[in-house]
């Protein structure tokens, strides 16, 4: 995978499928905080601004055409991704990537589950799901603290973003994801 060519190709696909200029400019506060993010931590720059630009390239897309996607790429449906097939849009994001673009592991780990967490998150996967709620276009009480805690440790911060994405899920009489609730539980025995 050449890093350079794999961003520039895939800037050029969010143009054809993303609809909301709002979708689009969260997907670039996500880069810029993923990238600074890549930067304090000394993590791979490329790499993780891939995971960024990937992680929403199917958020645009019909819930119905979601659920094709995922049984033409033999992901799994639960009852949830049933009941909010948008659910889907990470795991159907990395599928597409990882068959255009050969991205490897831990991009794909990342893109999969960033919208859930995942309990053996690498660093790069941590990166994304800290900057999917603390990029600049997120104001919520608490995304301060968020984006300070993740500037002096990258898996405080990602324990802080799983455990802000269980408060908003409760708040909002959302489901919890079983990963997310694994993620929490592993988070917590470290």
């Amino acid at each position: 995978m050449e890093l350079t060519s794999t961003i520039e190709e895939l800037k050029k696909y969010l143009k054809i499928t993303i609809k909301s200029k709002k979708r689009l400019e969260h997907i670039y506060n996500v880069v810029n905080f993923s990238k600074k993010l890549a930067q304090i931590h000394r993590l791979p720059e490329g790499k993780v601004e891939i995971a960024a630009l990937g992680h929403d390239l199917f958020r645009d897309v019909e819930p119905n055409r979601l659920i094709k996607l995922a049984a033409f790429y033999k992901i799994h449906l639960d009852k949830f991704d049933k009941n909010r097939p948008i659910l889907l849009h990470g795991k159907v994001s990395a599928e597409f990537l990882a068959r255009k673009f050969h991205i490897d592991d831990d991009i794909y780990q990342a893109i999969y589950y960033h919208t859930s967490g995942y309990e053996k998150m690498g660093d790069i996967g941590k990166t994304l799901v800290i900057s999917d709620s603390a990029g600049d276009d997120r104001d919520f009480e608490g995304v301060e603290e968020l984006r300070k805690v993740s500037i002096i440790s990258l898996n405080e911060g990602y324990k802080l973003a799983i455990k802000n994405k269980i408060s908003y899920a409760l708040a909002k009489e959302r489901y919890i994801l079983e990963d997310t609730y694994k993620t929490w539980n592993a988070l917590c025995q470290i």
